[in-house]
């Protein structure tokens, strides 16, 4: 099964070469929907033929890449890498399918996307370090030339400023793995990149406290957590659909991905220590996000701010140190990345029947879009957690794992739901309700208003139908993610 990873990393890539040859638009579209499906099956299979009671890494396949560093082709997944793979595999189907009418450059478009997908699933992948900074650092182009090319007014500002956060925080990881590289060169005699034989190193607990402050400004800047979070809003506000969807949906997992890959069981020690600043920095991103988001006309800045308190929500529960909490963490990167991606595909139908974000130019659409104002809701829903959906599953385990140690801290988190369910109900009503506050030309325009097609509700209904699963079933999902728990030690 070791080569069905492999081809589902690479098949992206090597489409995108074929893609950039051949030069055809409609070439492009069809091939980036046949290629984003089988590399969904492939993550399927992956799914379904992981076996969640057996211990380490699964479908590992490693070869000497430069043996005189220690650096390998060295990729493995265990539970929270699988379900993501998954979940990146399915945006990205949604992205393309949701992209099939795109006119301006679909070709360049379209392999940049190709690129980025790589890079996503090989980051999720990586069992090597020098790998794993490769595929980081690999998504930082795509996706800087994805908002600067096809984004709205202030593109270039939000792409540079997208650039240098994101570059800036990556500069700490690099010294990050650096710093254990050298240590395990002077005290076990060897150069080794293998993230399995760094895990039973046992750093001194000064390596692990320098350490994981360098890796963790890379991982917090990704995210983000606050206070490195403002380069997101102005992403999201200036990116296109698509680009915002695999921006929430797929790269802000990464950091979080890389806190439960590398910073608990490589740094336990200095996990527990940092304990008081990671609470303190995510209550302050719950509730402060969340009065931002309340505060927003623009509905990309709203959504922004949203998901910078969903992350929160994510990181508290990572170091809980609960297995509860941290499972709910990892189902919550899920379910974020389900119901952000959701509502930014709602925006983006917004601006492309209307050409505004803003709520005043907007209101009382419901009536005229019924079909769309139905997935807007439910998307919604899916965010703020109502049961049933994926979200209620993820926020009642972080807040269930969090109280048993820190009451305080899950009760202060707890309110985060309370807002969340403002912000979005208040989005809700401003643009798809008051019917009475629009004019009566605006009217006659939204008349004429064409509802939700074919290439809007495929993704729709894969998105949403999957987080209505992980919400009234979650029980295998549950078990996979514990797969990583377990690995960590909780």
């Amino acid at each position: 099964m070791e080569w069905v990873l492999t081809l589902a990393i690479f098949l992206p890539l090597v489409s995108a070469g074929v893609i950039a040859l051949v030069r055809n638009e409609i070439f492009a579209k069809y091939t980036s929907i046949a290629v984003s499906a089988i590399v969904f099956a492939l993550s399927l299979v992956l799914f379904f033929n992981f076996d969640f009671s057996k211990e380490g890494f699964q479908f590992v396949k490693k070869i000497d890449w430069i043996p005189t560093l220690g650096i390998s082709y060295h990729i493995g997944l265990d539970g929270m890498a699988v379900s993501l793979i998954v979940m990146t595999a399915l945006l990205f189907l949604a992205v393309f399918i949701w992209s099939l009418r795109i006119e301006d450059r679909p070709v360049l478009y379209i392999t940049l996307f190709l690129i980025l997908e790589t890079a996503c699933i090989g980051v999720f992948s990586a069992l090597d370090f020098f790998l794993f900074y490769i595929f980081w650092e690999g998504m930082l182009i795509p996706m800087y030339f994805i908002i600067g090319f096809w984004g709205h007014d202030r593109k270039i500002y939000a792409a540079n400023k997208f650039f240098i956060y994101t570059f800036f925080g990556s500069l700490f990881l690099l010294l990050g793995f650096a710093s254990v590289i050298v240590y395990g060169y002077f005290v076990y005699g060897k150069i080794t990149f293998n993230y399995l034989e760094h895990l039973s190193m046992g750093y001194p607990l000064w390596l692990q406290l320098v350490a994981f402050l360098l890796f963790g400004i890379g991982f917090a800047v990704k995210i983000p957590m606050f206070p490195v979070h403002t380069w997101l809003p102005d992403a999201h506000v200036e990116a296109p659909t698509a680009g915002s969807v695999i921006l929430a949906g797929v790269l802000l997992k990464m950091g979080t991905f890389g806190f439960v890959r590398y910073s608990l069981p490589l740094f336990p020690e200095a996990s527990k220590y940092y304990i008081p600043l990671i609470f303190t920095l995510s209550v302050i991103a719950i509730i402060y996000a969340a009065m931002m988001a309340i505060a927003q006309t623009h509905i990309k800045r709203l959504i922004a701010y949203s998901s910078i308190s969903h992350m929160g929500i994510v990181t508290l529960g990572t170091f809980a140190l609960d297995k509860d909490a941290l499972n709910g963490a990892i189902y919550m990167m899920i379910a974020h990345g389900l119901s952000s991606a959701a509502l930014f595909f709602a925006a983006g139908f917004i601006y492309d029947r209307i050409h505004s974000y803003n709520m005043d130019d907007l209101g009382g659409l419901a009536r005229y879009i019924p079909n769309f104002a139905v997935f807007f809701m439910i998307s919604g829903l899916a965010g703020i957690g109502l049961p049933g959906l994926a979200s209620f599953i993820a926020e009642f385990l972080v807040l269930l794992g969090t109280f048993k140690a820190h009451p305080v801290w899950a009760l202060i988190a707890g309110t985060g739901m309370i807002l969340g369910a403002a912000y979005f109900l208040y989005m809700y009503k401003r643009v798809m309700l008051e019917e009475d506050t629009i004019s009566e030309d605006r009217k006659k325009k939204w008349a004429t208003l064409k509802d939700v097609e074919a290439h809007h509700v495929i993704p729709f209904l894969l998105i949403l139908g999957t987080a209505f699963l992980m919400g009234l079933y979650p029980a295998p999902f549950v078990r996979i993610v514990e797969h990583t728990s377990r690995l960590v030690g909780l």
